[in-house]
């Protein structure tokens, strides 16, 4: 089987009266951009700055702000302590060792003989005894400026002693060291006095055998005769 090509139709021509009622086709040009959008853009801009000043100035007051917070943290603080140093005072100032020593300035001093006068009838309760202050010579209450001038004292006596101590140690070396030269001279001398013995001692045998010497030549000589 072949394929055979199928005729092209040719459209048939159109009337001039059809021709005439066809609407006409034409090109439509885009609008251009006019100066109308840059007021847009302009505005927009201004809106941005000013949001970002906005910002700006919002975050400068929050950071002001936390200074300021921090600053007055700080002195709450700085109050805080000085309210505790103020109630330690209070309860210093309270407590039985502050009064027995504002006592003492005052001339007071502990009495072992207590007697008790009970209220309201006035009855005294005990043996009231007279004392000279020095029954009991281990309670007493001293001031800090006391205990400032017993510290002192006993830095001042344990600096003397160690003065002390530091001069007897340089005396015991000077001591020493005059010993040594001593012995040092006494062996030096007995040196000098065995260098004398064998010195005397080699003189003597010399002596001795020249005298040998000489006394047998004498013997020779007279055995000779």
């Amino acid at each position: 089987m072949t394929a055979l090509q199928a005729p092209k139709h040719s459209p048939s021509p159109r009337r001039p009266e059809e021709r005439a009622t066809r609407w006409g086709l034409r090109e439509v040009r885009l609008p251009q951009r006019t100066m109308a959008s840059v007021p847009f853009v302009l505005s927009l801009g201004v809106l941005l700055a000013l949001g970002m000043v906005g910002l700006l100035l919002l975050n400068t007051a929050l950071q002001e702000q936390a200074f300021a917070v921090r600053d007055q943290q700080k002195v709450a603080t700085q109050l805080g302590y000085r309210l505790s140093a103020l109630e330690t005072e209070v309860t210093e100032a309270r407590s039985t060792t502050r009064l027995a020593i504002e006592a003492g300035k005052l001339g007071m001093v502990p009495n072992p003989y207590p007697v008790y006068l009970p209220l309201p009838g006035g009855d005294v309760i005990g043996d009231p005894t007279a004392i000279n202050g020095s029954e009991l010579p281990d309670v007493r209450y001293r001031t800090p400026e006391e205990l400032a001038k017993i510290a002192k004292a006993r830095d001042e006596a344990m600096a003397k002693a160690a003065a002390e101590q530091k001069k007897a140690a340089a005396e015991a070396k000077a001591k020493a060291a005059e010993a040594k030269k001593a012995a040092e001279e006494a062996k030096k001398k007995a040196a000098e006095a065995k260098k004398a013995a064998e010195q005397k001692k080699a003189d003597a045998a010399k002596a001795k055998a020249k005298a040998d010497a000489a006394k047998a030549k004498a013997k020779k000589n007279g055995t000779g005769r």
